[in-house]
């Protein structure tokens, strides 16, 4: 998975490889970054490890720190393979219209993007891959400078004025 700023088109060319080496590539507009984010973090609000706290603030670290925990356990120095072909009856990328997330009978995450071609890209992901996810577009709408502000829960929140005092 890739995800590349694109200036001339203000988007996001969001790029994912099969295993059998066929590439889908879909665009990805500021709306919709928005809106797969929203989606995404009630996703992980949703985990049953973050559901489990009782305070709001105790929750959002919880929330920050499974989410630093997958996106440093992730490779991301790995480039798009060059050698992908693009998917069949693929030629251009698709316009991403709209996007659903998903947790699958076997435990996993399915997000798929519905585009204006009246395609769907469906991608079948384990919970850190969708943290990867996230941490791939949050860059690319930084290089962007779309200001969303995306993030995952607050560290700092648990952090307190007191947290100097020993007791």
């Amino acid at each position: 998975m890739t995800a590349e700023f694109v200036p001339v088109q203000d988007r996001i060319l969001f790029r994912v490889s099969t295993r059998e080496k066929h590439e889908y590539r879909v665009w990805l507009t500021r709306r919709l970054v928005k809106k797969l984010w929203g989606v995404a973090v009630r996703s992980f609000e949703a985990e049953p490890e973050v559901q489990a706290q009782a305070q709001p603030h105790v929750r959002n670290a919880v929330l920050s720190m499974k989410h630093q925990q997958a996106v440093q356990g992730s490779d991301f120095s790995q480039k798009h393979q060059a050698d992908t072909k693009p998917a069949p009856e693929m030629n251009e990328p698709l316009l991403a219209t709209g996007v659903k997330i998903s947790r699958t009978e076997q435990g996993g995450v399915q997000v798929v993007f519905l585009t204006v071609e009246g395609r769907a890209v469906n991608l079948n992901l384990n919970e850190e891959m969708l943290h990867a996810l996230c941490h791939i577009l949050q860059g690319a709408a930084d290089r962007a400078g779309w200001d969303l502000q995306l993030s995952v829960g607050d560290a700092g929140v648990v952090m307190r004025a007191d947290a100097n005092v020993l007791h």
